[in-house]
């Protein structure tokens, strides 16, 4: 055989080889495309809580922009007279469908929506839904990013300029052009440097999605064969298109900005069709050197080539002598905006990934183009780690064992279970340890509620009435050791009623209790409460001397606030694909695993915490009804407070990585950062109905025998049928006594 015929044969062999390479990726899937991660979007009603300040945050969050006069574009508002904003919102497609633009008012009063009416014609407006706030992307390795669009989407005269500047021959040639080539090498001869190329569209194309940028004639070679090929196998329309969404035209970050569609939007935060025939002349330019006429960096050379183009778009007829004049003296208009984390809630982000790995791969996340709606609340989020950020540096600052003080925040809503914030650090931006999730501590105090609770659900022995015994207790276990548990204060009240020791913390009442109610029988309370950990049946349990997370403690609480139905805590809403056709929906999925009557009961108990227990602080810090615990574990190591108002429910820790003492307590520490989270978002009271069934009785708070209400020491209390106290006790100093004494 000869050289020559061998030759042939290894030849004819690699075009096999690189039509094989062209066709498997033009007829599987061409780009790795990003997930979008979405906020909840902001629904609009009458009378809804919010203010004037957070709903120009949401605004800001959402990248609109205000402006002086009436606003006339998507993503424009106006703010005037302190209470009124006008704007018009943008095009978003929803799963139920596109949502269209409108032009609307916004009337706010003492922090409270007042009015929503269609902008020029004053139609009220019963609900408005904003798009969402982009929060996050999950992406691909080599961190592209970009947004497809489909060729009949793009305007033509985007396609008359891109032609007109990289590729005047673009429907005559059959992917590499003679002509091309020889103008280009005449023209880079004469300038004695390279001031023109002779790629067509469909080399650069090829040479993005199979080549480097090696500068070698074996690259021009392989580039100039498979062009041939790809114009054999497909249509300009499809070649022209998948180039227009895989030009590289800049750099955020980290990531690469690929494709006209997204470097509109980050270039000048606007849809490509709604564009100007200048701004589409800067993205056309931009494709011969994003790095070196990039605007925001070099906005001289960026006006330059933008002016060549709007040059070459003139010779060709593009724009007219007038529209050539007016263009070329027009500033550039790019959005002037600081760089910012394409992950700015790592905490959210690392939950919201843990819960999606159920139903997607990782592959699928980071290559599919999933749109991912969650139900993170900026206006939420927002408040929780400025409420940490401050309320440590404060600590810290008042108090000298509180240094290095680490935090953690979860804040829900216990109607549905809609994880709104989680905080997993002091620095809440910072992508590392996620303590919301994976510090796992000694929780206290917090767990108190559920030892009662086991007690009140055999109401047939137990009421909020029931003598507890305060003295001194030595218990001894297994191996000869004594556990001789101690109240905070170190001091003993003899018999007092049930509610007095939740009401009061008090540690040796509680651990007298889970002992008679059963060890085994408070696990089962506690796992009805939504700790599916494995909580240990040893007495030191019934104070808290077992681990749990963050998390962990707000599904427990998550129960008590939804009334003993356990609602599952989530961070998805919803998933679609690129196309936005629905792939997965997270509805609500609530159990009643605990009955509404003793949840009550150990509710009423929390709400007086607030009151006049070890959280008493928040009835002057809030203008609303709340239920709450403190949590202060062995040594002061660890700082806890989790509490519920109606719709929305919070947990906070503090501690030290090192598990070293912080010399605060619950109240100390992590009621504060609560309550300074608490005073920044929407409450509303919570409400306390009386189920149906309980009956309320005054009793001695002393001796827990009925009483009559003007003694002193009476306390109403609710008490379900056949377990109302038999005894009486007797009134021997009352209000009107007191008074004329």
């Amino acid at each position: 055989m000869s050289a020559l015929l061998v030759s042939g044969l290894v030849f004819s062999l690699y075009i096999i080889y690189l039509d094989i390479r062209i066709t498997q990726k033009f007829e599987g899937k061409i780009w790795s495309l990003p997930s979008q991660v979405y906020a909840r979007p902001l629904e609009l009603f009458i009378d809804q809580k919010l203010s004037v300040q957070q709903f120009e945050q949401e605004l800001r969050l959402i990248g609109y922009r205000q402006v002086s006069q009436i606003p006339t574009r998507p993503g424009e508002y106006r703010f005037w007279n302190q209470s009124h904003f006008e704007l018009i919102s943008r095009d978003f497609m929803f799963s139920d469908g596109l949502h269209k633009s409108q032009a609307l008012r916004v009337d706010f009063s003492r922090d409270r929506v007042a009015g929503l009416y269609a902008l020029y014609s004053q139609q009220p407006i019963a609900l408005l839904r904003l798009e969402p706030a982009r929060i996050a992307g999950i992406y691909p390795s080599q961190a592209e990013d970009r947004e497809l669009i489909k060729l009949d989407q793009v305007p033509d005269y985007l396609v008359l300029t891109l032609l007109s500047v990289e590729d005047r021959r673009f429907y005559e040639h059959w992917g590499i052009d003679p002509r091309s080539i020889v103008r280009a090498m005449i023209a880079n001869i004469s300038a004695g440097g390279t001031v023109q190329g002779g790629s067509t569209l469909t080399q650069q194309l090829v040479k993005n999605l199979f080549l480097s940028s090696e500068r070698s004639l074996w690259r021009k070679f392989n580039e100039a064969i498979m062009s041939l090929l790809l114009e054999f196998h497909y249509d300009k329309a499809l070649i022209l298109e998948i180039y227009l969404n895989e030009v590289y035209l800049g750099q955020q970050g980290a990531k690469q900005v690929h494709g006209f569609a997204l470097a509109s939007h980050f270039y000048f935060d606007k849809a490509l069709n709604k564009l100007s025939k200048d701004q589409l002349a800067l993205l056309v330019g931009l494709v011969k050197g994003p790095s070196w006429y990039d605007p925001r960096r070099h906005p001289q050379r960026a006006i330059e080539r933008r002016n060549q183009v709007l040059g070459k778009m003139h010779d060709q007829d593009v724009i007219t002598d007038e529209q050539f004049e007016i263009y070329k003296a027009r500033p550039l208009g790019i959005v002037t905006r600081a760089h910012k984390s394409s992950n700015p809630y790592p905490a959210f982000i690392d939950l919201l990934k843990r819960q999606l790995k159920a139903d997607y791969n990782e592959d699928d996340l980071r290559s599919s183009g999933l749109k991912i709606f969650t139900t993170l609340d900026p206006t939420v989020q927002r408040a929780a780690e400025g409420a940490v950020k401050q309320g440590v540096a404060q600590l810290e600052k008042f108090y000298p064992m509180a240094d290095q003080l680490q935090a953690a925040v979860i804040v829900a809503s216990p109607e549905n279970g809609e994880i709104q914030a989680v905080v997993g650090d002091r620095e809440p931006d910072f992508h590392g340890f996620n303590r919301a999730l994976d510090a796992v501590r000694q929780v206290g105090s917090l767990i108190k509620p559920g030892i009662y609770l086991a007690a009140l659900r055999r109401p047939e022995k137990y009421n909020l009435a029931t003598l507890l015994d305060d003295t001194p207790l030595h218990l001894k276990a297994r191996n000869g050791d004594i556990w001789s548990p101690q109240n905070y204060d170190k001091e003993f009240l003899g018999d007092i009623p049930l509610y007095k020791g939740l009401l009061l913390s008090r540690n040796i009442p509680t651990v007298r209790l889970g002992l008679d109610v059963g060890l085994p029988d408070i696990v089962d309370t506690l796992n009805d409460l939504g700790i599916e950990r494995e909580v240990p049946p040893y007495p030191s349990m019934t104070l808290g001397a077992f681990n749990l997370s963050p998390m962990n403690v707000a599904n427990m609480y998550q129960t008590l606030a939804a009334k003993g139905f356990n609602i599952p805590l989530r961070a998805i809403r919803e998933v679609l694909d690129q196309n936005s056709k629905p792939l997965s929906r997270y509805p609500l999925k609530l159990e009643q695993t605990l009955k509404p009557e003793p949840v009550y009961l150990v509710n009423s108990i929390l709400n007086q915490v607030t009151k006049t227990g070890t959280a008493q602080s928040l009835q002057k810090s809030l203008p609303v009804n709340v239920a709450g615990k403190t949590g202060t574990t062995d040594d002061l190591r660890d700082s806890w407070f989790a509490g519920f108002s109606e719709g929305r429910m919070a947990v906070v820790w503090l501690g030290r990585d090192d598990n070293k003492s912080t010399g605060l307590t619950g109240a100390s520490g992590a009621l504060k950062i609560w309550t300074r989270l608490m005073q920044q978002i929407p409450l509303q009271d919570l409400h306390m109905e009386l189920p149906e069934g309980l009956q309320k009785h005054w009793i001695d708070s002393q001796t827990g025998g009925i009483y009559e209400k003007a003694c002193k020491g009476a306390v109403e209390l609710a008490f379900l049928p056949g377990s109302v106290p038999t005894q009486r006790a007797e009134c021997t100093s009352s209000f009107f006594d007191n008074l004329f004494n």
